[in-house]
C-alpha cells in the first residue's frame, strides 16, 4: 500500500504540455493532408479534363477531316421533292436560345440563324459558321481587336450521322449491261436491306466535274423522291447505259428529309448539370445532331468547361493550290467550297482541372485564333472582362485544331 501511496501520476502543467504538442502535430500533419488532397483533387481534374478533351476534339477533328462526304454537286431531273428535302425546322425558342444569336437577321431572309444554314433547293454547302452572342465582347477600347462572340460550326456528310447506316457504302458499276456491286464482307460495313441510301452518280472526268444526286421515277419510287431502301436501290438508278458509275450513300435507318447528314457544334452555358469545378462563364461544347425524324436537333456534350470558339478557313483563291489567304467569313455556295477552302482552323478555349487558389495565370488577355500577316484571325478574349474576378485561378489553354478536309476537292 506504501508503494501505490508513494507512485506519483502526471502533474496539470505535464497534462497540458502533451496536450499542445500534440494538438502542434494534429494541426500540421491536417495542413500537409489538406494540400496533398488539394493537389490530387487537382490532378485528378486535370487529367479528366485531358481525357474528356482528347475523346471530344476527337470527334469534332474526324467530323471536319469528313465534311463533303457524299455530298450532291447537282440534282438529277426533275431534282427532289420540295416535301421531302428539309433541313432543320426549329423556331426562335427552340435551343439554342434566342438571345444566344445577334439581333442582326440572318443572311438570305431566313426566319432563324439556325434555319439560315439550309440548303433546300440548292445543294448542301459542306461547311458554315455564323458569330453568337456566348461570351460576346463588344468592348474594343482595349486596343486588342475587334468585337467578337464565339463561333458556331456548321458541317455536312454521310459521316456525321450517328445512325450505323451513315458509316456504309458501296459502289456499282454498270458494264456489258450487268452491273457489280463493291461488297465488304463485313457486317459492320455492308449495307443492311432496310437501310436508307441515296444514290451519286460519279463524272469526275467531265469538266466541270460533277457528282448527281439521283431521283427516282421507277414505279416503286416516286418522281422527285431521292432516297430507298438498299433494297430497292436501283430504282434510283433510272436510266442508265454501260460505263455508268454509281456510289451508294448509306445516311440514316428511317426515311429521309434531306439527301445527307448535318452536325452543329456550339459553346452554350446548359441550365443544368454544368460542372461545378468550371470557370464563371465558361459552357459545354456540343454536338448537335440534326434528326431525319422531326427536323430537330439531339445534343452531345463533348468538352466541359470551354469559354470560347473560332473558326478560321484557309482559303485557296489563286488556284495555285496553295492556301493564300484565312477569313472567318462563311461560304455562300458550295462550288465555292469545293474551289477554294483548303483547311479549316478551330481554336478552343478552355481551361485544365479546376479553380487552384495557389495559381496564377499570367495575362489577363489570350489570342483564340491566329495572326496571319499582321492580322489576328478569330480573337483576343479579355479573361478578365468575361469570366470575372477569379480569372487567374484557373490553367487556361488554347486547343488548336488545324484540319485539311478530305472530301472536297482539292
Amino acid at each position: 500500500m506504501k508503494l501505490l501511496l508513494n507512485k506519483r501520476g502526471f502533474t496539470l502543467t505535464e497534462m497540458l504540455v502533451v496536450m499542445v504538442i500534440f494538438l502542434v502535430i494534429v494541426l500540421v500533419t491536417s495542413a500537409t493532408f489538406e494540400t496533398i488532397v488539394n493537389q490530387v483533387s487537382q490532378q485528378q481534374k486535370s487529367a479528366e479534363t485531358l481525357v474528356e478533351g482528347i475523346v471530344g476534339l476527337e470527334v469534332l477533328r474526324g467530323d471536319i477531316k469528313q465534311a463533303g462526304f457524299g455530298l450532291p454537286w447537282t440534282f438529277q431531273a426533275p431534282g427532289p421533292s420540295a416535301a421531302l428535302y428539309k433541313e432543320a425546322q426549329i423556331s426562335s425558342d427552340d435551343v439554342p436560345a434566342a438571345n444566344f444569336w445577334p439581333s442582326t437577321p440572318p443572311p438570305g431572309g431566313a426566319s432563324h440563324w439556325i434555319t439560315s444554314f439550309n440548303d433546300p433547293p440548292n445543294p448542301p454547302r459542306a461547311v458554315q459558321s455564323a458569330e453568337t452572342l456566348f461570351n460576346h465582347d463588344s468592348d474594343t477600347s482595349s486596343g486588342h481587336g475587334t468585337s467578337h462572340g464565339s463561333y458556331y460550326l456548321v458541317l455536312k456528310s454521310m459521316l456525321t450521322g450517328s445512325a450505323p447506316a451513315a458509316k456504309k457504302w458501296t459502289n456499282v458499276a454498270y458494264v456489258g449491261g450487268v452491273h457489280t456491286m463493291k461488297n465488304w464482307g463485313d457486317p459492320d460495313r455492308d449495307l443492311s436491306a432496310a437501310d436508307r441510301v441515296i444514290v451519286i452518280k460519279n463524272s469526275l472526268n467531265t469538266t466541270p466535274p460533277t457528282q448527281q444526286l439521283m431521283v427516282g421515277n421507277g414505279v416503286l419510287v416516286t418522281s422527285g423522291t431521292y432516297f430507298a431502301r438498299f433494297d430497292n436501290y436501283s430504282s434510283l438508278i433510272q436510266p442508265h447505259q454501260d460505263g455508268d458509275t454509281y456510289e451508294v450513300y448509306g445516311v440514316d435507318s428511317g426515311d429521309l428529309t434531306m439527301p445527307f447528314n448535318r452536325s452543329d457544334y456550339y459553346v452554350r452555358t446548359p441550365a443544368t448539370g454544368f460542372s461545378p469545378s468550371c470557370a464563371p462563364h465558361t459552357g459545354v461544347l456540343y454536338k448537335a445532331s440534326l434528326r431525319h425524324s422531326d427536323g430537330q436537333f439531339t445534343e452531345m456534350p463533348l468538352l466541359d468547361c470551354v469559354a470560347d470558339m473560332q473558326v478560321v478557313y484557309g482559303l485557296d483563291t489563286s488556284g495555285a493550290g496553295l492556301v493564300n489567304s484565312h477569313t472567318i467569313a462563311s461560304f455562300t455556295s458550295d462550288q465555292i467550297i469545293r474551289s477554294q477552302l483548303k483547311e479549316i482552323r478551330v481554336y478552343l478555349l478552355s481551361h485544365e482541372g479546376k479553380k487552384d487558389r495557389g495559381y496564377s495565370y499570367p495575362s489577363r488577355y489570350i489570342t483564340v485564333g491566329e495572326n496571319f500577316g499582321g492580322t489576328v484571325q478569330g480573337r483576343v478574349f479579355d479573361l478578365q472582362t468575361l469570366i470575372g474576378g477569379d480569372w487567374q485561378k484557373y490553367r487556361w489553354k488554347v486547343h488548336t485544331m488545324v484540319v485539311r478536309p478530305k472530301n472536297l476537292i482539292q
